[in-house]
């Protein structure tokens, strides 16, 4: 048992470190109007390898477990966490009969199963805190770095072995902050977008930021400066309005709360080292920072058109199948099937907005089965006023499944969303007087 404990530890802890690593086999490419398109394509990620093996643990020792102990199925465990969760896998596999594409329905199923599990496991807290909170931070701090040397040489090299596809700003289709002068290349790290590793760097600063609301003079601590710098530089490099808002929001209300528990020593170190990073960033690169905090330039007035275009679509796709869904991950081809059938493969991408997305793919009944499973989620032996102070957590991402659909319709961001929400409840859970 002991060698199935250790295996489950520090195999989730290698996974949680290498969610960034996107090398992938392509097991069969998606396709709509005979072109590539990526919400279809099938793929084994290397690090789904690392967690088959953390499965692999799991089930020898739940087997061990039940060999031993012999409990009883008992129908209160639906109005559990676990139960809930168990009925909105069972919905979601339900979706491939009626999806329009039983196979693409049936990979995101699978992708939505490893991130249930992914998220239980954390949750649990079978892994320690403090080793995940490390994990996540080292893994973010080697981003933050990839992502200000992209940045600053305006160039992503191709790599197989990192999973990175070369990005070049003068390419059409790559993300670019368009200004007067130039295109500014925006960083991916080994990501397949910006925004993605923008949500990942933020994840980072939550926990770095919550790791730092103590003081000490330990030397490890105080190393905890410098890497929030590296981070919000990384973050700044990203050029991810969502992870910007909601990492910008959380940071107001957690500093304020900080100085209304008397750790105003603490609050002020962290919003000075924040506003001095954001104001050095800005100072180094006024043109980009400028045109993406406005709306007036060309590409940002084209991406809010195209994204308040999106969320119309999304409206009119759950007119049409309101109850079920269209499946999991077949929202795109319910837009070419049932909107429009004659544009680019490019754009028959998700809603951006999660919550719309969900609604979409797997219906009313979908979504009042998520919120029910996030609801027992949250109130399973925590407190209300608890809960409701440690909210702050959740604010990025909250924002950013507001603005974006990656949190849902991608591998990468299906597995950043069960470390955030897992290892936050595994934080709630350890220190249950968190803030209340």
């Amino acid at each position: 048992m002991a060698i199935l404990n250790k295996t489950i530890q520090y195999g989730t802890l290698l996974f949680v470190f290498l969610i960034p690593w996107q090398a992938r086999l392509i097991l069969s490419e998606g396709s709509i109007n005979g072109k590539y398109w990526e919400y279809g394509t099938k793929s084994l990620y290397a690090t789904e390898i690392a967690l088959l093996v953390v499965l692999l643990a799991l089930v020898v020792r739940g087997a061990i477990y039940i060999h031993k102990n012999k409990p009883k199925l008992n129908a209160r465990r639906l109005y559990s966490p676990v139960g809930a969760l168990l009925l909105l896998i069972i919905w979601a596999g339900a979706s491939c009969v009626w999806s329009i594409d039983c196979s693409v329905a049936f990979d995101r199923w699978i992708a939505l199963i490893e991130a249930i599990v992914v998220f239980l496991i954390l949750s649990s807290g079978i892994v320690s805190y403090k080793k995940l909170c490390l994990a996540i931070i080292l893994s973010g701090l080697i981003q933050a770095s990839f992502a200000i040397a992209q940045f600053l040489l305006q160039s992503v090299p191709s790599s197989t072995l990192l999973g990175m596809a070369s990005q070049d700003a003068q390419n059409l289709g790559v993300s670019v902050v368009e200004t007067d002068l130039r295109r500014w290349l925006r960083a991916y790290g080994t990501f397949p977008h910006p925004n993605i590793l923008g949500a990942w760097l933020a994840l980072s600063l939550v926990l770095l930021v919550e790791k730092m609301r103590k003081q000490s003079q330990n030397l490890l601590d105080v190393l905890n400066y410098p890497m929030l710098i590296i981070l919000l530089f990384g973050l700044g490099a990203t050029f991810s309005r969502s992870a910007w808002l909601g990492f910008g929001i959380f940071l107001v209300i957690f500093v304020v709360w900080l100085f209304i528990r008397h750790a105003w020593i603490q609050g002020i170190k962290i919003a000075l080292i924040t506003i001095l990073s954001v104001a050095c960033f800005y100072a180094i690169f006024p043109e980009p920072m400028n045109t993406r905090l406005g709306l007036q330039a060309r590409l940002e007035v084209k991406s809010n058109t195209e994204h308040m275009a999106s969320v119309a679509q999304g409206w009119e796709i759950i007119k049409q199948n309101p109850l079920l869904g269209v499946g999991m991950g077949n929202y795109g081809l319910a837009v070419h099937g049932q909107i429009d059938d004659a544009q680019e493969a490019w754009f028959y991408q998700p809603v951006h907005n999660v919550y719309i997305l969900i609604l979409a793919e797997l219906g009313i009944i979908g979504i009042l089965l998520m919120a029910y499973s996030l609801w027992l989620i949250a109130f399973h032996g925590i407190s209300k006023k608890t809960l409701l102070n440690a909210g702050v957590f959740f604010i990025p991402i909250i924002v950013i499944a507001s603005f974006d659909h990656y949190l849902w319709s991608l591998y990468s961001g299906m597995m950043i969303s069960a470390v955030y929400v897992g290892v936050l409840i595994a934080l709630i859970r350890k220190e249950h007087n968190l803030i209340g």
